[in-house]
C-alpha cells in the first residue's frame, strides 16, 4: 500500500512539472483581451517585444510583457495589470491613483513615478529620485524608503 501511495505521488509530481512551465512568445494575441486593451490604451506608440507566460498545473498564473520601449508590464491571468515598470520614463499619469499624485505633489514636487505595483492591499511606487513609497488601499502612506 505504501509503495502504491509513493507511486501515485510520483505520477502527480511528474505530470505537474510536465504541464507547468514558462512559455516565451512574440504573439500579442496570446494575451487576454484586457491586457491587449491596456497596452493599446496606455502605450499606443510601442509594440510587444516578447511575452513570458508563467503557468502552473494547467492554468496561466502571470504574463510578463516587454515592450519595444523597454517598458515591462506584469498582468494576472485575467489580463489585469499588476506592475508597470517604465525604467527611467514616467508611468502614464492615468495609472496613478489620485491619492498618490496628491502625496507626490506635496512631498516630491519634482519627482515622477517610474514604476508602480499593485499588491494585495497596497500600492508601491518607485520614483525617478530613487525613493520608494508604499500606500495602503485607503491611500495612507505605509512606508517611505530611499
Amino acid at each position: 500500500m505504501r509503495k502504491l501511495l509513493y507511486l501515485f505521488i510520483l505520477v502527480i509530481a511528474v505530470s505537474q512539472s510536465a504541464c507547468a512551465g514558462d512559455v516565451i512568445t512574440h504573439d500579442a494575441k496570446k494575451l487576454p483581451a484586457a491586457a491587449r486593451k491596456f497596452i493599446s490604451s496606455y502605450f499606443p506608440n510601442t509594440h510587444v517585444s516578447h511575452i513570458k507566460i508563467e503557468s502552473e498545473l494547467f492554468r496561466t498564473v502571470k504574463y510578463e510583457v516587454l515592450l519595444t520601449d523597454r517598458t515591462e508590464i506584469d498582468f494576472d491571468h485575467e489580463g489585469y495589470w499588476l506592475e508597470v515598470d517604465c525604467n527611467d520614463t514616467p508611468v502614464p499619469v492615468e495609472l496613478i491613483p489620485d491619492y498618490v499624485s496628491r502625496y507626490l505633489k506635496n512631498t516630491f514636487p519634482d519627482a515622477y513615478v517610474v514604476k508602480i505595483e499593485r499588491k494585495h492591499r497596497e500600492m508601491e511606487v518607485d520614483l525617478n529620485n530613487d525613493w520608494s513609497i508604499t500606500f495602503s488601499a485607503a491611500g495612507e502612506v505605509i512606508e517611505v524608503d530611499n
